[in-house]
């Protein structure tokens, strides 16, 4: 059997990827999604091509793993399109957070799977913006536009009717792995999962870190609660 190989491994361990075998490999995806900069850990859409370009032509089965609380849409578009494009299988694992495009790249998957504990959460694409009328009627515009290609996406995935998605978009819907299923943005649950803290991003915000992570109704409803509002205050909104 082949060894592993390591094709790419950041120093912040924010993607890896391996070759498993010969035939199967693994992508970890634990960082924002972005070009990258001397400032953030992100995973560029250059950096995941190159990573692809690098596993074994034999390879027909890649796992994507995946804890991300988004980024930059058109960066994370592209990861979507590559990973569509691949000759190989795809299986996506959300093993903590798969939020704003971050939940797009999870799509590319042949076959997704959420841990339990993960959140998928979707909303509004949204963007800085300056200028006269007409420069910021025209930021409106493109904000539209990516948004109804968002909405395709999602609607193809889930065959939800796309004014319902819009709906979800608008409202920021955070997701359980059981409500992801039911949705139809994932296809099941893992068996072994790993509690959310454990596969989380190492950030001063993240103050609770469990050894068991229990699913029941009221305790991920807090915990997306909590998630959500840090996220927010990061991001100044």
């Amino acid at each position: 059997m082949q060894k592993n190989k390591i094709l790419d491994f950041k120093s912040k361990e924010t993607m890896r990827v391996t070759n498993k075998s010969a035939t199967k490999a693994e992508i970890i995806i634990y960082a924002p999604i972005g070009e990258a900069n001397p400032w953030s850990d992100s995973v560029s859409a250059k950096q995941f091509s190159e990573a692809l370009k690098g596993i074994d032509p034999t390879v027909n089965e890649i796992t994507v793993r995946i804890n991300s609380p988004g980024g930059d849409v058109f960066e994370g578009i592209t990861i979507y399109n590559r990973l569509k494009q691949h000759k190989a299988k795809v299986v996506v694992h959300i093993d903590g957070l798969a939020a704003s495009i971050a939940s797009i790249i999870a799509l590319a998957g042949d076959e997704i799977i959420m841990g339990e504990g993960a959140l998928f959460m979707i909303h509004l694409p949204w963007t800085f913006a300056m200028g006269n009328r007409m420069e910021l009627d025209n930021t409106v515009n493109r904000l539209m536009d990516v948004e109804e290609q968002l909405i395709s996406i999602y609607s193809k995935k889930t065959g939800m009717d796309r004014t319902e998605i819009k709906a979800m978009l608008e409202a920021e819907t955070w997701l359980d792995a059981a409500q992801a299923i039911e949705k139809g943005f994932v296809d099941s649950m893992a068996k072994d999962s790993l509690a959310i803290a454990a596969s989380a991003f190492e950030r001063s915000w993240i103050t609770k870190r469990p050894k068991h992570y229990k699913s029941e109704t009221k305790v991920v409803d807090e915990a997306k609660i909590e998630l959500k509002n840090k996220i927010n205050k990061i991001l100044g909104t």
